[in-house]
């Protein structure tokens, strides 16, 4: 029990400096992959320590297990503002379309749970509740300010919120369970490019604006989760409830956020259903309610479609002659004061059901769909082009594989349908479009010592002796890339990049390799020029080993890439020129593998896509599992 929560404690810490994003407003679709798998259930049905986060309740079902796990979360998002000569609102920018870079993020998750007698029952989680970032590059709002904000600065923010549920569950008897977690909550912030609004009369404090690096922010709040079940265990209803997590104010930034820098996570409440017609198939649903307009920072009307019948539609001036111009602290409306303008979203309700089936004794199938309202209003786009968390409709297939009676193995695909937002008259801009669509790639491991009351017989009955995968291996490696080759005046030739792979080993010195790898883009420009690449590849080689030690081991490959890049030309105002360079180029590189344990190891490696005309170089580092 000290081993977990000083594991538990040290996960947490290096979850904090990786972001999560979400998918129902800002939160998570579900917390934990196999949730996920599901659309996101979890208040009524949970077999896993994640599911505990959903509902404290669960930890009476989950037995005594270790979870940990991965994922690759992929948003795409864009933006676009500019003036339409048909409507009688004058925009200032006029900005063009942009697509977010920073693509691609790693989504860590670990949890434990564990009975301390046969009604008490403790977890832990440690989760991403959600979060939000864009990275466009250029600038949203240019030409105005003191200096003019040039149309090539970087504009965006990054938000990660993780949270801690410790939880304590108790059975009341044999239908009837309780719940109840003490949430701890970490939110890191930043917001860069916002420097034009500074020459806006709607601010209360320049200084704590924009372009202040990463802020934290530190809070708490309770979850309580009540879990019935009934009809000889085939039907479960559960309930929960999550206060306000009251959060430190971001210091660094307090002349954005209302109520001088104050970001609490939202309350929410649910209820879920869980139906199993037979022992191995269960259909569960879940109704989730998220107050996001309860946080003012959130809810609270930005520049828009005259909010309220002001002239301007934008509330500090509006007021101004009135109440004082900003930054007079008789005006509640400026940036960062108590009623200062925000996102302008409306609470959301968010709709999940899943499906789970156990093939045989070895295999569960899962499938799912989530649905929830954009909060956002079509009059509130202008400040939400920094936060486009349209997307509604969330489709999501995977599956757990037991190889024996203390690991199962469970993966997932969630593919998030794009959704776009567009309106006039915006106030500060004339029209604006946003939109997001998202893919995420989730794999789990759980250490199953005590699988729980039930869990096993949600398995098949039928007997299979399963794969035999000896020899084979996958694994996950997340890194930066270098486009070495790729020259300007100015720019980023580096960017975060990542790789899948599977492999099978002949003997101890020698295997054979094959997988994805996303390098991901760089940029540069040489006067008005502007020069991108993107470039991924598939990849297909021969990896030699040399034991160091019965743990270590030294690593070359070497073998072929088929690369996918995509070069686009910008000049000026001229229209972008786009070049495909796609063909066979070679790989190779060295690396270092040391074993954590029999089946899980560590990988670190440089490797060189040796493409014509411009080399990338992959550093990077992740875990291989041997199968």
């Amino acid at each position: 029990m000290r081993f977990a929560l000083k594991f538990a404690a040290l996960a947490a810490a290096c979850l904090a400096t990786i972001p999560a994003h979400a998918t129902n407003g800002y939160f998570l679709p579900g917390n934990g992959f196999r949730s996920q798998g599901m659309g996101g259930v979890g208040i009524a049905y949970g077999r896993d320590s994640l599911s505990t986060a959903s509902n404290p309740a669960n930890a009476v079902n989950t037995g005594m297990r270790g979870d940990m796990g991965v994922g690759v979360f992929n948003p795409e998002r864009s933006a676009r503002v500019w003036n339409d000569p048909s409507t009688p609102t004058m925009g200032f920018f006029d900005s063009g379309n942009l697509e977010s870079d920073s693509r691609y993020f790693i989504m860590p998750e670990m949890g434990f749970s564990m009975p301390l007698t046969e009604q008490v029952h403790v977890a832990l989680a440690v989760v991403g509740n959600g979060g939000m970032n864009t990275n466009y590059p250029g600038n949203m709002f240019p030409g105005m300010g003191d200096p003019a904000t040039p149309s090539d600065k970087r504009f965006g923010v990054d938000m990660m919120q993780l949270i801690v549920p410790i939880t304590a569950a108790y059975r009341v008897n044999e239908t009837h369970s309780l719940g109840a977690s003490l949430v701890f909550a970490e939110t890191r912030f930043r917001a860069y490019g916002f420097d034009t609004f500074k020459s806006f009369p709607i601010n209360g404090d320049t200084d704590h604006l924009t372009g202040n690096g990463f802020d934290y922010s530190y809070g708490g709040g309770v979850k309580l989760g009540w879990l019935g079940e009934f009809m000889d265990k085939k039907l479960s209803v559960g309930l929960t409830y999550a206060s306000r997590v009251y959060m430190t104010r971001f210091d660094k930034y307090q002349g954005l956020f209302a109520e001088q820098g104050d970001f609490d996570i939202p309350e929410n409440y649910g209820i879920g259903i869980a139906f199993k017609p037979k022992k191995n198939l269960v259909i569960a649903a879940d109704v989730l309610q998220i107050n996001f307009s309860d946080i003012a920072s959130i809810g609270n009307p930005g520049p828009g479609m005259n909010p309220g019948g002001g002239k301007l539609g934008i509330p500090p001036m509006d007021l101004a002659m009135s109440l004082g111009g900003c930054p007079a602290t008789t005006n509640p409306y400026c940036l960062g004061h108590d009623q200062g303008m925000g996102f302008g979203w409306n609470d959301q309700t968010v709709y999940k059901i899943g499906v789970q089936y156990g093939v045989n004794n070895k295999l569960q199938v899962r499938a799912g769909y989530n649905y929830g309202e954009s909060p956002i209003l079509d009059s509130q786009l202008a400040f939400n082009t920094a936060a486009p968390g349209t997307v509604e409709h969330h489709y999501s297939v995977g599956f757990t594989y037991r190889p024996n009676d203390n690991l199962e193995v469970t993966g997932t695909y969630v593919y998030v349908a794009p959704n776009n937002q567009s309106g006039c008259n915006q106030n500060i801009v004339d029209c604006a479009q946003i939109g997001m669509h998202q893919n995420v790639f989730g794999l789990s491991f759980g250490w199953v010592l005590d699988p729980g009351p039930v869990a096993l017989d949600e398995y098949g009955e039928s007997d299979w002796a399963g794969i035999n995968f000896d020899g084979w291996y996958g694994g996950f490696n997340f890194g930066q890339s270098r486009h070495r080759d790729l020259k300007g005046e100015s720019g980023n030739t580096r960017s975060e990049a990542w790789k899948v792979y599977g492999g099978y080993q002949l003997n101890k010195y020698l295997g054979f390799e094959g997988g994805y790898v996303n390098l991901n883009d760089g940029t540069v420009r040489s006067g008005d020029v502007i020069t991108n690449q993107d470039t991924d590849a598939w990849t297909l080689g021969a990896v030699l080993s040399y034991p160091v030690t019965p743990s270590l081991s030294v690593m070359a490959k070497l073998g072929g890439a088929y690369m996918l890049t995509d070069i686009n030309i910008k000049s000026g105002s001229t229209p972008t020129v786009r070049v495909g360079s796609d063909g066979y180029q070679p790989n190779y590189g060295v690396g270092v593998r040391y074993a954590l344990l029999d089946f899980l190891k560590v990988r670190a490696e440089w490797e060189r896509f040796d493409r014509d005309g411009g080399n990338v170089d992959l550093m990077s580092a992740g875990l291989q599992m041997d199968f």
